[in-house]
């Protein structure tokens, strides 16, 4: 790789770790996808705070989560 190469990689790789780790442990992430637990339901989970670990959404929280999803483009200004 040359120098240019290793330049571009050092200034991005800081930024592309830190989104990725803001994303991880994002409650909009969970909100958004509905995947996993959010972090601090993994964190009641390790400690056994939660025993049950049933995170299947309601139908009102599909409903929550359909609404966010359809406002992001109108708050990002590109509205459909």
């Amino acid at each position: 790789m040359n120098r240019i190469g290793r330049r571009v990689s050092a200034a991005v790789n800081p930024v592309s770790t830190a989104v990725t780790r803001w994303w991880c442990h994002s409650a909009r992430r969970h909100m958004l996808t509905g995947y996993e637990p959010t972090a601090r339901q993994r964190q009641l989970i390790r400690r056994g705070t939660i025993q049950e670990a049933d995170f299947t959404p309601s139908a009102e929280q599909l409903r929550a989560r359909a609404e966010a999803i359809d406002e992001l483009p109108a708050r990002d200004g590109h509205g459909m």
